[in-house]
């Protein structure tokens, strides 16, 4: 009976030109369950980042956001404040509402992510794809450049990024993207380097395919799978560099729009870390939470997209 329910699956998924999204979905779920765990973790980020606060367009407020209490407002009477139904993860010495000023930074956190892994990766693939199909004198002088980027304390050269410039989320964004070129290039590089070699390619080149075709046409579609996999894992690294730079007082910060690693830093000052422990536990949960769940879900891509790494069943 189980063989002739799998069988009429099988037969109907054919009609069906193949399994359904969903059940592909399910399916997916099923193999690599903490990549999709991951995946709901940072489906609920973007939600926050997006409908936590208000959008506004012009000035006027055009959907409001869930957030409880807006992120600069004060409440001296209910100052550290623990964690109650009111207050769902306490106040801070402001009487500012902890956990409305988590959802403000989910924000700002997502932008930064988003904005520097696909910029730094969109040029890292340029310059690594450039670079390994040349060859030569010109690969040796971009892999010495890149050597000698990679060898920069990357923390220390933000910080001095950041002071001599005006801090704010594009200058953020730009200093991050210095130091994710090197590390993305290298890696699309490698690719390039071992696509090279295929019989494909040669016969391109054999029938005249010009260099442009040939990188456009039969590498560059080749490349995707390592970029996803990049791309995934980068937005964590991303985001604990910009609370990283945030902490240090250096980040994207504002009253109206509160960063995470900000908020960390606030909750050391005077003594509050040992009195008043969810000040820091709140936005220190956060951090982890995102950041892990960036990481194990491009694992799981990763698993998926190599076949060398994914079973029979995850191929299937």
């Amino acid at each position: 009976m189980a063989t002739t329910a799998g069988t009429l699956d099988a037969a109907t998924d054919q009609l069906n030109g193949g399994p359904g999204r969903t059940r592909r979905l399910l399916r997916l779920g099923r193999q690599r369950p903490l990549g999709a765990v991951g995946a709901v973790v940072i489906f609920i980020l973007l939600v926050t980042a997006i409908f936590g606060q208000d959008i506004t367009v012009g000035g006027s407020t055009i959907v409001p956001g869930f957030s409880p209490y807006p992120a600069a407002e004060t409440d001296v009477v209910n100052k550290l404040a623990p964690p109650s139904w009111d207050h769902i993860a306490g106040t801070d010495s402001l009487g500012r509402d902890m956990f409305s000023r988590i959802i403000y930074g989910a924000r700002t956190a997502m932008i930064i992510g988003l904005a520097a892994t696909s910029i730094g990766i969109a040029i890292g693939t340029l310059i690594g794809t450039v670079s390994a199909y040349i060859g030569g004198v010109g690969d040796m002088v971009v892999q010495r450049i890149s050597d000698a980027f990679q060898a920069l304390p990357p923390l220390v050269l933000m910080m001095v990024l950041v002071t001599m410039m005006s801090p704010g989320i594009g200058t953020v964004v730009f200093v991050i993207v210095i130091f994710l070129v090197p590390g993305t290039q290298r890696v699309i590089r490698g690719t390039v380097l071992s696509l090279k070699e295929y019989t494909y390619i040669e016969a391109a080149r054999t029938i005249g395919a010009s260099s442009t075709r040939i990188v456009l046409r039969h590498i560059l579609p080749n490349i995707v799978a390592p970029i996803m996999v990049l791309a995934t894992v980068t937005i964590g690294g991303t985001i604990l560099a910009e609370a990283a730079l945030s902490f240090l007082a250096l980040g994207a910060n504002s009253a109206e729009n509160p960063t995470w690693g900000f908020i960390l830093f606030e909750a050391t000052q005077r003594g509050q870390l040992t009195r008043w422990p969810w000040l820091a536990l709140t936005p220190g949960v956060a951090i982890t939470l995102i950041v892990l769940a960036f990481n194990i879900f491009g694992d799981a891509i990763r698993d998926v997209l190599d076949p060398r790494l994914r079973g029979t069943e995850a191929g299937a």
